[in-house]
């Protein structure tokens, strides 16, 4: 039996210290799906960044630079953007989070969405 999708992603929101939330969207910036870690704090991603995000990672994946993930790293937080088919992905974490798990973690954000 297979997790529920909502149920998988707060699983791994959770499995990686630092990573405050998952949110799922479509190319235009459209937020499809979020979810946010236990007891964390709500982080406002504009459609705007989020649209910006996803042709950026498109971008690096012609330059061949790369699997198209793109790392931003803030003063406060960590942006870890993917595009996979039709929906991007974005991590949004602590300053201090390992960001070697949060790219191994898109994996399998990615394969919920594969189902």
């Amino acid at each position: 039996m297979h997790e529920k999708g909502s149920d998988a992603l707060a699983r791994l929101v959770n499995s990686v210290r630092g990573l405050l939330c998952i949110v799922v969207s479509d190319r235009d910036g459209v937020e499809l799906h979020r979810v946010v870690r236990d007891g964390g704090a709500v982080v406002v991603l504009t459609p705007s960044l989020l649209a910006t995000l996803a042709l950026s990672a498109e971008q690096v994946g012609k330059l061949q630079l790369g699997e198209g993930t793109v790392t931003s790293m803030y003063d406060n937080y960590v942006v870890v953007h993917s595009v996979t088919g039709s929906l991007t992905v974005c991590l949004v974490a602590e300053p201090d989070v390992n960001v070697g798990m949060a790219i191994a973690l898109m994996a399998d954000v990615k394969s919920i969405f594969a189902e």
